[in-house]
């Protein structure tokens, strides 16, 4: 039975190459056909989601510049895309510019005001330059826009327990984590406090 199962599986298959052989044999014989994809046509220009996803692969093996090529196409075809603004800022922050992609998500913001992935994502920059305050006003701004965005309430939370209001961080916290990582992530914060405290 077996054997029978087989013998039929290999003369479908040996159907399928022969009409796959047959199929091909018609497309080479095509010569006046202008959609056909071996004879080329038109390149559509490759989209936003194509160039961002390029630009993060490239920034991922370390080549940042030639992500920087594509994040500047991207900057003068699609300045109205939220990833143009996040993506070339990551960009940037692999290459420790952290002041450029500041500048870049500000860009970002003049063009997309109130946009709270642009809002979260300067939050957390500002957080790296050690601004704590706008890191607070952007992630607070973030979360009244999208109050249920759990990246949004962890980060309003950081911002809170950073500066020491650790009854509003363990309220937001507790929307999104577990007691024990709320704990865990209000002892990490209360060590790094001192480096956001006023001189």
């Amino acid at each position: 039975m077996m054997r029978n199962h087989r013998d039929q599986i290999g003369r479908l298959c040996g159907t399928l190459v022969l009409l796959g052989i047959a199929a091909f044999a018609t497309g080479c014989d095509s010569t006046d056909k202008t959609d056909d994809w071996f004879e080329g046509g038109d390149m559509k220009p490759a989209s936003a989601d194509t160039l961002q996803l390029t630009a993060r692969i490239l920034a991922d093996k370390g080549k940042t510049q030639q992500a920087g090529f594509i994040l500047d196409r991207m900057l003068d075809q699609y300045p109205e895309r939220v990833g143009t603004y996040a993506e070339g800022a990551s960009v940037l922050l692999i290459e420790g510019r952290v002041a450029d992609a500041e500048a870049l998500l500000d860009r970002g913001l003049e063009y997309l005001p109130g946009n709270p992935i642009l809002l979260n994502d300067r939050g957390m920059v500002r957080l790296l330059s050690g601004n704590l305050s706008g890191a607070r006003d952007d992630f607070d701004a973030a979360l009244v826009i999208d109050p249920v965005d759990a990246d949004f309430v962890a980060n309003a939370a950081l911002g809170a327990a950073l500066a020491g209001e650790e009854a509003r961080a363990i309220d937001l916290w507790s929307r999104v984590l577990s007691s024990a990582d709320v704990q865990r992530n209000l002892s990490i914060a209360r060590e790094a406090r001192s480096r956001f405290a006023s001189p």
